[in-house]
């Protein structure tokens, strides 16, 4: 059995929040993501989604979008998929017959959701999956493949469907502000592999003293003076108590001040939870908060890749502030170069975080190329890392599992 790693991408709603995941399967090789059975590879998924992994790990409670091949509908695999859980993707290329759709209809009656992927606005598909377009939950369109002169006016041909649009393959903010004017419901693509901040809002000052906070713990600064600063700001006060009373760190009690957090907490724990509050909106809601997700999923990737590999065990904690400074340029929208300055890391750390350089620079490159779907990168990520492939879907389902529980 060859070597093999599941990856997700996020898909958003139209408020920038991780609306669904889309599963994918990649093997090992120099050809790229494709994979010529994709039957085969979608059980391959299914089997380790389910036995393996686990869907509170690998999903955290959203959606979980799927390919699905005919011969996969038509053989019942379906049936081993939660209802609540999943969406099928019915692909491009699947050969429809009319033992097919009353396939797909029996599913559909019983409560399963279906999407039909890659729709292309030509005579042939459309006459094809004719049936299919009022029952299919998602109408999943191809940006990149689209003709984008003629998207606006092949889109209200889709009005009146019961189906949500999503725009697949956006790769870049202009493209997704097209996407979002033209009507879609839904997102996906690389662009939110490194998810932006939707409305572009300047910087409020509780996060310029969080800032000032992280700095005075690198700086070893007296409990006192640290509690001072954040009294001075009720949101991180009040936020600080949330936390320490949630199950994140496990703490045995109620916590009540700001010194028996610090206390119990310690000055790392604290310093981590800081850099999380920089990327939280106005109202915290880490659950669907894209870039929070995806910093934390980082940091701990980083950390559990940097203990497992022999030659760079002692940089776990190095590695996790990585992992959490990785994407401070989406929320402070200036260039990350100019914002690592501010902080009191080492420099190891600034260089890894600006340049990808260095042995924690090789572990953000690996989790990015992992985010980017870049599967001949990875493979070499690993042989430097000197990993496997198995190691690297347990990592990924602990940080996901990690993440899924780290609420603030």
């Amino acid at each position: 059995m060859s070597d093999f790693y599941i990856g997700r991408q996020p898909i958003l709603d139209e408020k920038g929040h991780i609306f669904a995941y889309e599963i994918l399967y990649r093997s090992q090789g120099k050809t790229g993501a494709s994979v010529t059975d994709n039957a085969a590879a979608t059980a391959r998924v299914l089997i380790n989604a389910m036995q393996n992994f686990g869907l509170e790990k690998l999903l955290g409670g959203k959606k979980g979008f799927i390919n699905a091949e005919e011969s996969m509908i038509l053989d019942g695999a379906i049936d081993l998929l939660p209802k609540e859980s999943f969406v099928i993707e019915v692909l491009e290329s699947t050969v429809m017959s009319r033992k097919l759709m009353e396939k797909i209809k029996y599913y559909i009656g019983k409560g399963y959701r279906f999407a039909l992927d890659d729709i292309e606005f030509t005579p042939q598909y459309m006459n094809t999956f004719e049936e299919l377009f009022p029952l299919a939950d998602y109408l999943k369109i191809d940006y990149m493949l689209s003709d984008k002169e003629k998207l606006a006016a092949n889109m209200t041909r889709l009005k009146g469907l019961k189906g949500k649009t999503l725009a697949e393959k956006v790769e870049t903010h202009e493209e997704y502000e097209k996407c979002r004017r033209i009507g879609f419901n839904l997102f996906q693509g690389y662009y939110f592999a490194k998810p932006v901040v939707i409305s572009q809002k300047a910087v409020d000052p509780s996060k310029a003293a969080t800032v000032q906070l992280i700095n005075m713990l690198r700086s070893d600064a007296e409990a006192s003076e640290i509690e001072k600063v954040i009294k001075n700001y009720p949101d991180l006060y009040l936020n600080l108590l949330k936390f320490m009373n949630s199950s994140a760190f496990f703490t045995r009690g109620t916590v009540t001040s700001i010194k028996h957090a610090m206390a119990m907490l310690g000055r790392s724990n604290l310093s981590k939870w800081l850099y999380l509050i920089l990327y939280a909106g106005p109202n915290n809601d880490s659950q669907h908060n894209p870039v929070l997700i995806t910093a934390q999923i980082r940091a701990k990737t980083m950390e559990r890749l940097c203990q497992v590999s022999p030659n760079i065990r002692k940089k776990a904690d190095s590695a996790y502030l990585v992992g959490l400074m990785s994407l401070l340029d989406v929320i402070f929208h200036r260039e990350i170069d100019e914002i690592v300055k501010e902080f009191n890391v080492d420099e190891e750390i600034k260089q890894a975080v600006t340049k990808q350089t260095g042995d924690l620079g090789l572990l953000l490159k690996t989790v990015m190329c992992y985010e980017s779907d870049d599967v001949c990168e990875i493979v070499d990520c690993f042989g430097m890392l000197q990993i496997s492939f198995d190691e690297f879907n347990r990592i990924m389902m602990e940080s996901y599992d990690y993440t899924n529980n780290f609420l603030i």
